[in-house]
């Protein structure tokens, strides 16, 4: 992409480089420069076909704490509107936080959920306020900035898309739309904001789960008749959050909704006010067994549970003590959930982030000492990729490599191009859009890493991927808000792959892929997926001690998985 002169309005002339870019949307392209977001539309008409350089004038008045509203017009070098800016808004994908693994790894509970949903609920009252509709609140247009200090905090994005004035709404995703309206208005606003928070609490769509006399994929039709989540014969697997999570008020609200079709402003989730509560039953998929599977307790956390489990055997604890699995011995601790050990020569290398800064020590493995260490680059982000580590710069990505001269030191290997803004960085692997179109960007072996051109991921929004040995699963969203698991089997030098895709009811990602190249997956509660990626060989087996609510993880090639805080295996008979 070559440079682009661009001029902000109240601002002044600025340079949009490659390092700048961001994203291509339906509409345009996005770049960020510092602080500051630019949208440049893709038909240079736009702005005035639509008249919205009017519309940015009106939506720049709509300035509020969670909304990311446009501040000014940008021009090119002729003078002539081709786009607008804004501020930059750090978060994660709303869709992430529906999740089971994002509220692990977060340490996100019920008391956060509820601070979120009512301060979106804040945004669309402020804009029915002024006049304005969101139209299209699905979950890529609202980012989450999390604080310990102030709790999540929501962050409307995509608002040129917001009606207001004359500009009439005309897109929505699917997945949110009433269905029994023929006009955008508030009632289809608050409808919307129903199904992504409702999504917050529980992790599934109101209309998704089986139930008898729908196939699979019938999320539209089971919305235009009311055949929600509320029904007494659904089935849902355990990884769905309890219902009895949501306040009585709202849940009343959500029933009456998405089963009997009320259109009406919905409760503060903090408005706690009782009123009966109609029964709710939830069918669990009905679990059988072959006894195949053996299960052994590794570690108990009895009054110090664990909440994560590192592939070196090193797990941390909620109070923040970091132990080795095989010994048992405490080898340190954390006082940042958002960490990442790797074993190295002598030890392991741990990798705090606080406060937006990383923080890395090295620990001995003999006299389990804890000594800092000085990266010779202050990274963007960190990746890994089994023990392996990447640091995200403005070059791209950097490999930093553990040296004893002396002093234990960290210094940069090689660098991969990686266009820093425009690619997200998931467990073990990058996926870039790069003006358009998707790569995945993914290190194998030594010293290795392969940018990979995937045609089939074009125009969908990564939530979250992993990758192993030779294998990379994604889950990503279309534009209808479908969600999909996507499976790319490479070749031995990540040059081809073999695609697979199949449609799935929540963004849940349970899957680990052990360094042999064998994957275990759990989809449904009573099966684990034994799956051979590069022979598909794959074996359904069936076990009553299988839940979905229990996220698999791996020690070496021993797949693990955490239980009430104990640390339990699983292993073929």
């Amino acid at each position: 992409m070559a440079n682009r002169e661009v001029i902000l309005e109240h601002r002044g002339a600025l340079t949009l480089r490659t390092s700048d870019y961001i994203t291509t949307g339906g509409e345009g392209s996005v770049y960020k420069k510092g602080d500051t977001v630019i949208k440049i539309y893709t038909d240079p008409k736009k702005m005035q076909n639509e008249g919205m350089p009017e519309k940015i004038r009106l939506l720049s008045r709509l300035a509020h704490e969670y909304i990311i509203e446009p501040k000014g017009l940008v021009m090119n070098k002729a003078g002539n509107p081709i786009g607008f800016y804004m501020a930059h808004a750090a978060g994660e994908p709303l869709s992430r936080v529906f999740t089971n693994d994002f509220r692990t790894r977060e340490a996100f509970g019920d008391d956060d959920v509820l601070v979120l949903a009512d301060r979106m609920r804040n945004v669309c009252i402020f804009a029915h306020g002024k006049n304005a509709l969101l139209v299209d609140p699905n979950e890529l247009n609202w980012l989450v900035a999390l604080s310990k200090k102030d709790g999540p905090a929501p962050r409307a994005i995509d608002v040129d898309s917001w009606a207001i004035g004359k500009w009439k709404g005309t897109v929505i995703m699917p997945s949110i739309r009433d269905w029994h309206s023929r006009v955008f208005d508030q009632r289809t606003d608050w409808y919307a904001w129903g199904i992504v928070t409702f999504q917050l609490f529980t992790g599934i769509h109101p209309y998704k789960g089986k139930l008898d006399g729908y196939k699979p994929g019938e999320m539209e039709r089971r919305m235009k008749e009311n055949a929600s989540v509320f029904r007494p014969d659904i089935r849902l697997n355990s990884a769905v959050r309890d219902f009895a999570c949501i306040p009585n008020r709202l849940l009343n609200w959500y029933v009456a909704t998405f089963e009997r079709g009320e259109r009406t402003i919905p409760p503060s989730p903090f408005d706690i006010a009782h009123i009966p509560t109609p029964a709710i039953q939830t069918l669990r998929a009905v679990v059988t067994g072959s006894g195949l599977l053996t299960y052994q307790k590794l570690l108990s956390g009895v009054g110090d549970p664990i909440i994560r489990i590192f592939t070196n055997g090193i797990v941390l604890s909620k109070s923040g003590k970091l132990l080795h699995l095989g010994t048992k011995r405490e080898i340190g601790r954390t006082t940042s959930l958002d960490i990442e050990v790797v074993a190295v020569h002598g030890g392991y290398v741990k990798v705090e982030k606080n406060n937006g800064q990383f923080l890395f020590s090295f620990m001995n493995g003999v006299s389990l000492q804890e000594q800092p260490l000085s990266c010779p680059i202050q990274p963007h982000s960190i990746v890994w990729y089994e023990d392996r580590m990447f640091a995200v710069t403005e070059q791209g990505l950097s490999e930093l490599v553990f040296r004893i001269l002396g002093k234990p030191i960290l210094s940069m290997g090689q660098t991969w191009g990686a266009m820093m803004n425009a690619t997200r960085w998931y467990d073990g692997v990058g996926i870039q859009d790069a003006m358009g179109a998707t790569y995945v960007i993914a290190p194998f072996e030594a010293a290795s890493c392969a940018h990979i051109r995937v045609h089939e991921l074009d125009g969908m929004k990564p939530i979250n991927a992993k990758a192993g040995n030779r294998f990379i699963v994604i889950i990503a969203i279309d534009r209808s808000g479908r969600y999909h698991k996507i499976e790319l089997t490479m070749d031995r030098v990540y040059k081809q792959y073999v695609f697979w895709k199949r449609e799935k009811d929540s963004p849940e990602l349970n899957t680990v892929i052990l360094p042999k190249g064998v994957a275990a997956v759990i989809e449904e509660d009573g099966e684990l997926n034994i799956y051979v990626p590069t022979n598909g060989a794959l074996n359904k087996i069936k076990d009553k001690g299988i839940k979905t609510d229990r996220p698999l993880s791996r020690w070496g090639d021993i797949v693990t998985y955490i239980h009430d805080g104990d640390i339990w295996s699983i292993r073929v008979k």
